[in-house]
């Protein structure tokens, strides 16, 4: 049998569970590869720490220097697990001119820099892959480039972020509002104490410029993504929602047609009986829709210790049977430049929520400014009211987002409109 030795960068919840998902089907996965995985190094920032560590085998040495790895010949794989951006940059960079191939977890990096590396590790025939970057343990990176290569990627949309999806899936469950269920995923450890990067929306932006990267050929990054959170979401918008048959989830869109790619993070009204509608929990999915295939769906956990170390290890796995056959950095990519589509130009009906005067002719006074920027209405409902103020709800069709937002400056400045609540997407797939 032959045999391979490979380092990992890191070993925290994900690096723990490559450590332990290789224990557990060593057998298993040697079996398939002819070749046994060792373990020789890991790079630390703190060993007191690590040393005490169960479940680490004796024969794995820690280090808290790169260059052990760098420098070991014998190490031919290195998997990078750490999560910063630039360290990782410079790592990765340097463990292809030496020769050796990468596996990453790093979103954050990949998002940003995914083709330059991607193009460097094919200069050194060695491979680059990153399938747990975007969904934990969902096997969704892959096919992008090679189970769905034969379609013209359409569109991808999906819910790519476990600790927004939790918060809303209890908000809709419970009737919660937004700050207890925040409170309650931070005590389970769904959301860290910095809840920031999730609920803005970044995390899940990050990702879906990787898959679009990948899908539609096209250099992308992060910064091409428009971004929205969850953070205006109310327990009304909710009940609303589920009034009208909709459930609202943060999703992560990507669409390319012929004027061009759009990149969207935003909360949306989605259909109740659509599958994403059913992801509850801390749970992802990702509807993929090819001018081949039609619509395809993946779901799974999205995070995790095991299943986001399944995705590292599969890459691993990959990368060995590269190896074995002498083929590593062989698969070229093609890429484009992408033309984004104006996000002023991007159409879809939305769902509008206001506090007015409760007094005559108000109605007719934000129809009309709907009405000069040739925005239909599909329906309007007077709420909750008291003598003085009432709430209504107004359902758009499809609409620029540019005409959508300078209508609500003209709405937000009529003397009888108190506030805009919100102004939340209706995604029709």
């Amino acid at each position: 049998m032959k045999s391979v030795s490979i380092a990992l960068l890191g070993c925290g919840t994900v690096g723990k569970g490559v450590v332990d998902l290789l224990t557990m089907n060593g057998p298993l996965i040697e079996e398939q590869l002819d070749t046994k995985i060792n373990i020789k190094r890991i790079l630390i920032r703190d060993l007191n720490k690590y040393e005490k560590m169960e479940g680490l085998p004796d024969s794995i040495r820690l280090t808290t220097d790169f260059s052990d790895i760098i420098n070991d010949d014998d190490i031919e794989i290195v998997v990078e697990v750490m999560g910063s951006a630039d360290f990782a940059k410079d790592c990765i960079e340097q463990c292809f001119r030496r020769g050796k191939s990468v596996i990453s977890a790093n979103k954050d990096l990949i998002a940003d820099y995914g083709i330059p590396l991607l193009t460097l590790s094919y200069e050194h025939d060695v491979d680059f892959q990153f399938e747990a970057s975007v969904a934990g343990g969902i096997p969704i990176v892959r096919p992008m480039y090679s189970s769905l290569n034969s379609n013209r990627i359409e569109e991808i949309i999906g819910i790519m972020n476990g600790t927004t999806n939790f918060i809303l899936s209890n908000m809709t469950a419970h009737g919660s509002s937004y700050e207890e269920v925040l409170k309650e995923a931070q005590e389970k450890g769904y959301a860290e104490a910095d809840p920031t990067n999730d609920v803005s929306g970044y995390d899940a932006a990050r990702k879906i410029a990787i898959l679009a990267t990948l899908g539609f050929h096209s250099a992308v990054t992060f910064d091409d993504v428009a971004v929205e959170g969850i953070q205006n979401i109310s327990k009304e918008d909710i009940e609303h929602a589920t009034e009208m048959g909709y459930v609202i989830k943060l999703l992560a869109i990507a669409r390319q047609a012929d004027d061009g790619i759009s990149l969207n993070v935003h909360p949306a009204f989605i259909r109740e009986d659509h599958p994403l509608a059913h992801v509850d929990g801390a749970y992802n999915a990702v509807c993929v829709r090819g001018n081949g295939v039609g619509n395809v769906m993946f779901y799974g956990p999205g995070a995790g210790s095991l299943p986001t170390a399944s995705a590292v290890v599969s890459d691993v796995m990959n990368v060995i049977l590269h190896r074995n056959l002498k083929m590593t950095g062989k698969r070229g990519y093609v890429w484009h430049e992408a033309k984004l589509k104006p996000q002023a130009e991007i159409c879809s009906p939305y769902y509008l929520r206001m506090i007015v005067n409760n007094a005559p002719g108000v109605l007719s006074s934000v129809s009309k400014v709907l009405a000069e920027h040739n925005i239909s209405i599909r329906s309007l409902i007077q709420k909750d009211e008291t003598t003085e103020i009432a709430e209504i709800v107004i359902l758009i069709d499809k609409s620029a987002d540019g005409l959508v937002q300078a209508s609500l400056q003209k709405i937000e400045e009529l003397s009888c409109v108190r506030k805009i609540e919100n102004a939340i997407r209706v995604i029709e797939v």
